[in-house]
This record gives structure tokens, sequence and C-alpha cells, in this order.
């Protein structure tokens, strides 16, 4: 036991048991790994709360020296994990993976209760049981956790981990980071909804007015955006800037608008090459790349305005189709009741094209626009006689 070279001659290793059997190795190993899990629980725990506790302060997020939102609590999770996994190498094989198993294990309830504690948070706020001062910064803070944790999870996996272990990991990061955006857009909501409500309209027609409220509103909203890290502030600014977008093709929607002659449609149909241009410029302004950009349906949906001869409005509708395969018969037809000047059987023809031809596909990388986006039911006498009315 030694390894005195004296008691060579007195002894043969080879004859020797080992001290523990592979019974008492397996007992052991559970006991300890049932422990750690305990400690480990508890030290996720307290840093969570520990977090959590700052949701609610008067001042705004801690900020690192580049000016983002910054906390300890990503690297202190990965810290306890990292070095109970590494203490175990020193032991054997079989303990390191039971060791990282658990760690895994514990990451992804860490993870569920991280998310539970926003849910709880937002609730509250919303509620006004717990009003936060700056509550839509420090959610923008905690989609700046999720990016440390997802840009450092890879340390819990060493090489002799097989491919897929952080599998179920990723998958929890990435619904807490779809968890965090989903609340930061519905406080956006909040603030837009409002402003909508008075467009389309016969001021919209005349003035800008309108959508500068919407604009200034959003720019508002997002100039904490700057504190978010990339790539998560160009997701945020992507699904901000759809969001926009799908207020107003819902405000569109609504019938509250009926044109009253070409040249209402053709105010009409400027206005929405203006109110295009005007949110292509807001979210360049705030760092959006146009490539990812929605508003450019509103440039899509200004042609059927714009046309003069209704009898041709089909190959605008078929074309509708082919940029957005996701627009619907009840789309058609209340933008078709926008323009004021469309017969049932130019309605019924336009709406037939719809059903010609090849069905679209959906482009690579595309985002869903109109089926979030519902619409009324048409009347009874401009369904399609093979289709059904919503």
């Amino acid at each position: 036991m030694m390894g005195s070279l004296e008691l060579g001659p007195e002894a043969d290793v080879s004859d020797l048991e080992p001290l523990l059997t592979l019974e008492n190795i397996e007992q052991l190993e559970t006991i300890f790994v049932a422990k750690v899990q305990a400690s480990v629980a508890q030290w996720l725990q307290k840093a969570l709360d520990g977090d959590v506790a700052e949701w609610g302060r008067e001042q705004e997020p801690d900020t690192d020296p580049s000016g983002f939102y910054h906390s300890p609590m990503p690297a202190i999770v990965l810290q306890i994990l990292e070095e109970n996994i590494r203490v175990t190498r020193m032991v054997s094989e079989s303990l390191q993976r039971r060791v990282h198993g658990m760690a895994l294990s514990e990451l992804s309830a860490f993870l569920r209760s991280f998310s539970d504690a926003l849910i709880r948070f937002s609730r509250d706020h919303l509620k006004g049981e717990a009003t936060a001062p700056h509550y839509v910064p420090y959610l923008l803070a905690t989609l700046n956790h999720q990016s440390a944790l997802s840009s450092s999870v890879s340390v819990l996996q060493p090489d002799w981990v097989a491919p897929g272990a952080l599998a179920p990991v990723e998958a929890a990061l990435d619904e807490l980071q779809r968890r965090i955006c989903l609340l930061v857009l519905e406080a956006l909501l909040a603030e837009l909804q409002p402003l909508f409500a008075a467009l389309p309209s016969r001021r919209w027609l005349s003035s800008p007015e309108l959508l500068d409220d919407v604009c200034e509103r959003t720019a508002r909203f997002c100039q904490d955006f700057r504190h978010v890290r990339d790539p998560a502030v160009q997701l945020l600014l992507a699904e901000a800037e759809r969001t926009v977008v799908l207020q107003y093709l819902r405000a569109l929607m609504q019938g509250r608008l009926v044109c009253r002659g070409a040249d209402e449609r053709t105010q009409a149909a400027e206005r929405l090459r203006h109110d295009a241009a005007q949110l292509r410029e807001l979210f360049l302004g705030l760092g959006l790349e146009e490539s990812v950009q929605c508003a450019p349906v509103l440039l899509a949906l200004r042609e059927l305005l714009n046309l003069r001869d209704p009898t041709l409005l089909g190959l605008e509708v078929a074309g509708l189709r082919q940029q957005f395969p996701d627009v619907s018969e009840d789309h058609v037809s209340a933008l078709l009741d926008l323009r004021g000047d469309v017969s049932r059987e130019q309605r019924l023809a336009a709406l037939s094209s719809l059903q010609a031809g090849p069905q679209p596909s959906p482009p690579v990388g595309g985002r869903a626009l109109f089926s979030l986006v519902p619409a009324p039911a048409p009347p009874l006498s401009s369904c399609l006689p093979s289709g059904s009315c919503a």
C-alpha cells in the first residue's frame, strides 16, 4: 500500500483482493452523487434567488464596461457545475460520468426555475401586485444571462461525453430565450395597441401623424436594446419589427375604412408606401438588418390598392400569394373591402386566383405573417363556391 520496496519479498500484491468491492464502490458513488446533487441544487437556487431579488430594484440593471447588462449569476452557475465535475476526475471515470449527468440534470432544472421566476415576475408586475420600476430593462438583462449561459455551456461537454449530451440543456436555453422575448414583446404590444386603434382612418390617409406616434413610441421602447448582446439583440429587434408590422396588418383587416373613390385609394396606397419606408428607416436606425425586415409586405399590399383596373386584381392577388404563402381568402377579401370599388364578380375572380396553379412553398427562413393576423369573415356572397367561410 505504501509502495515500499522492502516489503516486496514479504507479499505478492497480485494476490491481494481490492479493498472495496464493486458493490461497495457503487454504494459510495451513489451516496456521494446524492449529497453533491443536494448541495448543487441549493447553491444554484441561491444564485437564482439573489438575481431575482434585484429585479424589483429602483436602479436599472448593472452593466459591464461595454455597456451591456451584466450579472455574475451565469458565471457562478457554470462554475459550480464545472468544479464538481472536475473534482471527480481524481477519483474514477465512472464517478465523473455520474456527476456530469447529475450536473446537466440540475442545470435543466435550474433553467426551468429561471423561466418560472420570470413568469411570476411578469404576472406580479402586470397585475400591480409588485410593480417593477424597470420591468423591461430587467427582462433584457435576463436575455443577456441566457446568452452567457448558451455561449459557455460547452465547458460542460468534455471530449469523452457523447455528442448530443447537451441537447436537453440547449433546448431548455432556447425555450428560456423564447420566453424572455415573448415577455418583452408583450410589453411592447401593450404600448402600441392603443395607437393602432386609429388606423386606418381618414386622418391616417391625410397625415403621417399616426405612424409618427407609433415610431416614436417604438424607438423609445427599444432604446434599452442597446444593452443586449448579439446575437440576441438581432433576434429581439427582428421580433419587435414583426410585432409592429403584425399590428399594422391587423388594423388594416378590421374594416374601419372603405375608400370612397380613386383619390382615396391613391392616398391609401401612398400612405402604405410612406409607412413602409418609415418603418424601414426606424429599424435600420435601431440596428436591424434590412434583409430580415417584414415591412416590405406593406408595399405588396400597396399594389392591390394602387391598381386602377379592378378586373386585373387576380394577377396582383396571385403575386401576393407567391410572396406570402400564408395569406388567406379572408385577408384578401378584407383588403378588397378597403378598396371600396370591387364588385361581387370581380371579388370572386380575384379570390379564385388563390386556388389557381401550384400552391407556393413557404420561403426558406420565412416567418409567419398573415397566419398570425385574424381577418373578419367575409359575407357569404363573397365566398368561393368551393371554399369555406371562416
